[in-house]
């Protein structure tokens, strides 16, 4: 096992791997462990860019290797009108102006590392060959001062396109905060099906204070905070429906305010077909747990507006849905997300799951993740960062189609089960 240092912040970060190891991946952990993408970060070798295909052995063999971390933010703003912009025209020489000044940061801690070893009496053609590649950064750094200035060139800044821009951006605004509600669709199995869980159970045993946070409709589902209409005919709030219709019933949820826990929010809800939240807002939520759980009849789900960015908790968030053939969790945010147990446990019909956009720096239960998933067939979970993770235990238990399977990028240091 060994070790790759990086210097984050004027923090030391150690990043244990195998020697066998592609930067890339190691880099991938790094950018995951500081929550940093891993474009915003400049690596430095040897006054050049970092080849991330070679393996950390290769690289240590070759030369010292110092890696340096910074972070930096992308400012959209017209540099003659200094006005905020959404040009793809500006954004690129924004990106560009991004690596110069990278760059000039990354020749300053070069020039740097040359006075010390010159200190430090280092081999004379050492101190040459890098004194040559900072020579090469800043031809690079001129030849992107020309493209930035030729792109600045054929930029055209209209004051009206921006104005028009910037008041369609505050009326998609105004619709997304006044826009909040989710669209069901119901398969009719019996006379009488659940449309949501039914909390009123659960607040007997809770404190007197949740109680009355709860009935006061706040960040809570119920007839407060909720309106409910059945085939766009409005009825009064019930957690169960009778059903006199036909067929599938559709039934639309509208929020009047912003839920802080989706908790349970269609547990045992067997009826339900599919789901269409794109309209749904999630930004307060914290807690995801048993959201589906449960849903035996759900095929399709459309989650793409989900906004996960605090979600804590995903206990158990698809337990059970096994109708469920494909899953699309590219625009989850996971970041702060401490508990995965349970998650797609019991999806029997799912296939395959891409979970390759998830940040897993911060969990620490993955226990029974994907048991009795016995239709999987591929997961990718390239992306994982298992280095705070306690729990292990029955994660891939019995899923029997699964082929293969790599776990190269896991880190089992904190397993305790």
């Amino acid at each position: 096992m060994a070790e790759a240092k990086f210097t984050f912040e004027g923090h030391d970060i150690i990043i244990q791997c195998n020697k066998n190891q592609k930067m890339r991946d190691i880099c991938t952990n790094l950018s995951t462990k500081i929550n940093v993408g891993l474009n915003s970060l400049v690596f430095l070798y040897g006054g050049g860019q970092l080849n991330l295909d070679k393996t950390f052995q290769e690289l240590t063999k070759e030369n010292r290797i110092s890696i340096l971390v910074d972070k930096y933010e992308n400012e959209e703003i017209c540099p003659k009108c200094g006005k905020i912009l959404n040009n793809e025209i500006i954004n690129e020489i924004i990106s560009s102006n991004n690596n110069t000044n990278l760059s000039l940061i990354g020749i300053k801690r070069q020039i740097e590392s040359i006075i010390t070893d010159i200190n430090n009496n280092a081999d004379i053609n050492y101190i040459i060959s890098q004194l040559k590649n900072i020579n090469v950064v800043i031809n690079n750094i001129n030849e992107n001062i020309k493209k930035m200035n030729n792109k600045l060139n054929m930029s055209k800044f209209n004051d009206n396109k921006i104005a028009n821009q910037n008041n369609k951006n505050e009326e998609n605004k105004k619709e997304e905060t006044t826009k909040n509600e989710i669209t069901c669709i119901y398969n009719k199995q019996k006379d009488e099906i659940n449309l949501l869980h039914d909390y009123r159970e659960d607040t007997k045993s809770w404190p007197e204070e949740d109680k009355k946070l709860y009935i006061e409709g706040k960040n809570n589902i119920n007839e407060n905070n909720i309106d409910i209409y059945i085939n766009d005919k409005k009825i009064k709030f019930n957690y169960k429906y009778k059903c006199n219709e036909k067929g599938n019933i559709k039934v639309k949820f509208i929020f009047k305010k912003l839920l802080t826990s989706t908790n349970s929010m269609f547990w045992r809800c067997s009826s339900l077909q599919s789901i269409n939240s794109s309209s749904f807002n999630t930004t307060n939520v914290e807690d995801m747990s048993l959201m589906f759980c449960g849903c035996s009849s759900l095929q399709s789900i459309n989650l793409s507006s989900f906004n996960t960015t605090n979600v804590y908790y995903m206990i158990s968030m698809f337990y059970g849905c096994s109708s469920l053939l494909s899953i699309d969790l590219s625009s989850f945010n996971t970041t702060n997300v401490k508990n995965m147990s349970y998650m797609f446990r019991l999806c029997s019909s799912l296939q395959s799951i891409d979970l390759s956009s998830f940040n897993t720096s911060t969990v620490k239960y993955m226990s029974n993740m994907f048991s009795f998933c016995s239709s999987l067939q591929s997961i990718d979970l390239s992306s994982f960062n298992t280095v705070n993770v306690e729990d292990m235990s029955d994660m891939f238990c019995k899923c029997s189609s699964l082929q293969s399977i790599d776990l190269s990028s896991f880190n089992t240091t904190n397993v305790k089960i």
